[in-house]
């Protein structure tokens, strides 16, 4: 096996570690700004949803999250989740922008190339 340069291996992580933060910090903004919007008598009308409510559209979205997690990652497993997504997707919408349209920077797996185990 070879020996990754340490200074390489430091900025990696560093890379990595904003790149989490980017992504809690988004999801975040997300959850604030469905919150205020679910609770808006001039977006829903007189079905407003209340604290408990939107709490259990939070717990649903982050299982959600957990199921689909792979499908925004470079692996074997990416395009199955893909397409579950876009199935649910279709079944409520329809006709809809596929994955790979609506997510063109993702870097789609190369089954010609050996797994990294």
């Amino acid at each position: 096996m070879v020996k990754q340069n340490p200074l390489l291996a430091k900025f990696e992580a560093e890379k990595q570690k904003c790149f989490e933060a980017g992504c809690d910090m988004t999801a975040q903004q997300f959850f604030d700004y469905m919150s205020i919007v679910l609770n808006d008598p001039d977006v829903m009308g007189k079905d407003v949803f209340g604290a408990k409510r939107i709490q259990k559209v939070r717990a649903a979205m982050q299982e959600l999250d957990k199921v689909f997690s792979e499908a925004w990652v470079n692996s074997q497993e990416s395009d199955y989740y893909q397409e579950k997504l876009d199935e649910g997707l279709r079944s409520i919408f329809g006709k809809i922008v596929p994955f790979k349209d609506r997510y063109p920077f993702l870097k789609q797996w190369n089954y010609n190339k050996p797994c990294k185990k």
